[in-house]
């Protein structure tokens, strides 16, 4: 395995940090890119990065991404991956094709837990193609407890993203959605998230077949989920992708 690691720089200072990891064999055709979520700096160091839970992670090609808010303060746990998105979206969306182009890859999973949840839903409707695998996702971070305490103070800096709502940016999903689906997974006592958050989401795209949720039994609550259950669902997340994606191939002229 080796890692890459890289630093994009913003014209107003800002940087963000992300790593690759390349494992000596590819066994999976996907490239896999990883949003964090809630990360008290207390507990981590900036570059902060997602935990990879399935069995292949590691004969997966993997593209991690750091939130920019833990290299500006260490009084937010959670950005949103905000701070200065209008110059890393789409150098990260670049970086992304150049890394499907590099090792001949067929698609990408965009996986997020909670606040990376919400980052990982744009990436993929920015980037009009791939498997958004999400965990507990928002759907509106201002409406989120902690928005006020986490992200209010930073509003003003310049660079700082609107928070647009998840389902003002997936009008034109079901129109073009030939390579995009949406996996989303709840836990149990996760019922805010899965009631004030995911059901808008999934009501906003008219319940397509482009989608699907699953909540599941395991006692846990909002940003813990099992690492064998989160190989199972990213499983049957490809699973249901890749048949949608044969569908809509099936029906081309």
């Amino acid at each position: 395995m080796t890692d890459e690691r890289g630093t994009f720089a913003h014209s107003s200072g800002y940087t963000l940090d992300y790593l690759v990891t390349v494992p000596e064999v590819i066994v999976s055709p996907y490239l896999h890119v990883l949003f964090h979520g809630f990360s008290r700096i207390e507990s981590h160091v900036p570059p902060v990065f997602a935990r990879r839970q399935w069995r292949t992670a590691g004969q997966s090609v993997c593209l991690l991404v750091s939130d920019p808010i833990h290299n500006y303060t260490k009084n937010s746990a959670c950005g949103w991956f905000l701070l200065g998105e209008d110059e890393f979206r789409p150098r990260l969306l670049d970086l992304r094709q150049h890394l499907v182009e590099r090792f001949g890859l067929r698609g990408t999973v965009w996986h997020g837990l909670s606040s990376g949840g919400y980052a990982a839903l744009k990436f993929c409707v920015t980037a009009g193609d791939g498997l958004a695998f999400v965990i507990a996702p928002h759907n509106d971070p201002t409406v989120v407890p902690q928005w006020q305490r986490e992200a209010v103070p930073f509003l003003g800096l310049p660079g700082m993203a609107r928070p647009e709502p998840v389902t003002d940016l997936l009008r034109n999903w079901v129109a073009q959605d030939a390579d995009r689906y949406l996996y989303a997974v709840v836990t149990e006592h996760d019922a805010y998230f899965a009631l004030h958050h995911l059901r808008p989401i999934l009501a906003s795209i008219g319940y397509d077949p482009s989608s699907h949720a699953v909540a599941l039994r395991d006692g846990r609550g909002h940003g813990f989920i099992a690492d064998a259950d989160y190989d199972r669902q990213l499983t049957a997340a490809i699973t249901r992708w890749e048949r949608h994606r044969a569908d809509h191939r099936a029906l081309q002229p």
